[in-house]
């Protein structure tokens, strides 16, 4: 793999292009130079369009343009000038809006600035909307990367790609489930203290696919302590067989209140006690949902799960989760006090709303994405909608406790 695609768009710039011109870094089925940018004749939107949609349904890859290529590799920098960067990118965007069917999403394109001009940076993901055709007048033409090469797609090339989606959309859900029923009976990789349990989990579909896994090394030796929770007071990271566990310190029975799994395959689950039974006066008990403690939780770390799988490479489509397990016969508290309840005992086992299929993690929207999920589990207890979110606006505004 060349130095450009173990990069981020956002730490390209002019010093790597001229040192993969240097090492006369060799084109691939993931990797294309081109000298210059497509033109404006019918022929030229064809042609990207066609290189695009290629590496979409392929593996990927980078397209860079402003690159001389000689025999198959990386030989100098030629730079782009004459037509202003943003201008040409909004109208790369535009072509390949109008040329590809279904759009692909999660595509990326930046302009790195070199010694007189510039050159384009078109990250295309590996895509799982496909197949990606190219319109040309009345006909649709799949085509994908073979070698350096383009061919188009053979009939059972295209009924795989069709059915690839659908195919991983299903093994992210029956993990979930398979997690969820785990959890559910506190068979956990660390034993879980007693009561409901809030849990999230975010799915990358690319992941499934076996074309993207976590540094899980880097994250333990690193970076685990992002993945602390907010009142942990601090904790620890270990591997196991599935990945690695993130958790704080376990009480005196060994049992743990919380903990984050970050699996190999950039699955991510984050699980913490959400309620308790608490004397409300005097031989009145009350089995009680921490209302606020949720929407934080789940805000919180759909949030961090988000930013990390975006960090760490991912693209494209993912399955969002969030359940409360274990909460029958519990009620919401509406405040830390205790004072005010929901109308209603949750009433039955598990609280597991339908889970959010996102088209790209690059472009979800934070609250978007969390309101509805709870605003079902708000309702599950008698409640209008959840009261953490401005009515007017949408966004995330907890109440003070």
């Amino acid at each position: 793999m060349s130095k450009l695609l173990l990069q981020s768009l956002d730490q390209v710039d002019a010093s790597l292009l001229q040192k993969i011109c240097d090492d006369r870094c060799p084109e691939s089925q993931s990797l294309e130079f081109k000298r210059d940018l497509p033109g404006h004749s019918d022929k030229d939107k064809h042609e990207i369009c066609k290189d695009v949609a290629s590496l979409g349904n392929t593996d990927g890859g980078d397209l860079v343009y402003g690159i001389e290529e000689k025999s198959g590799a990386a030989s100098c920098i030629s730079p782009i000038s004459g037509e202003h960067p943003d201008a040409a990118m909004r109208r790369i965007a535009q072509v390949l809006d109008a040329g590809i069917e279904p759009r692909i999403q999660g595509l990326k394109i930046c302009h790195v600035d070199v010694p007189g001009g510039y050159c384009i940076v078109l990250r295309v993901p590996s895509s799982y909307d496909g197949p990606h055709c190219i319109r040309t007048n009345h006909n649709r033409r799949f085509v994908m990367r073979n070698g350096t090469s383009i061919t188009d797609m053979s009939f059972d090339q295209l009924r795989s790609a069709f059915d690839r989606t659908a195919t991983l959309a299903e093994r992210a859900r029956h993990f979930i489930s398979d997690r969820l029923k785990l959890i559910a009976e506190r068979r956990t990789a660390l034993p879980l203290t007693a009561g409901p349990h809030w849990v999230v989990h975010l799915v990358p579909v690319s992941g499934l696919a076996g074309r993207k896994t976590v540094d899980l090394r880097s994250i333990y030796s690193k970076t685990y302590t992002e993945f602390l929770g907010r009142e942990w007071g601090g904790g620890s990271s270990t591997f196991n067989f599935d990945g690695l566990l993130i958790h704080p310190g376990g009480r005196n029975n060994n049992e743990y209140y919380a903990y984050n799994h970050i699996f190999r395959t950039g699955a991510l689950e984050a699980v913490e006690l959400g309620g308790a039974t608490r004397e409300i006066s005097t031989g009145v008990e009350k089995s009680i949902v921490w209302s606020l403690d949720m929407s934080k939780f789940f805000y919180f770390w759909i949030k961090k799960f988000l930013e990390s799988t975006k960090n760490w490479g991912f693209s494209g489509p993912a399955v969002l989760s969030v359940a409360i397990l274990n909460v029958k016969g519990y009620e919401l508290g509406i405040g830390e006090t205790f004072h005010r309840f929901s109308y209603a005992r949750a009433d039955r086992p598990h609280l597991i709303p339908p889970d959010l299929w996102i088209e790209d993690i690059d472009s979800v929207d934070i609250n978007d994405a969390i309101r509805p999920l709870l605003d079902t589990l708000w309702q599950a207890f008698g409640a209008e909608r959840c009261l953490d979110f401005d009515d007017a606006t949408g966004v995330f505004s907890p109440r003070r406790g």
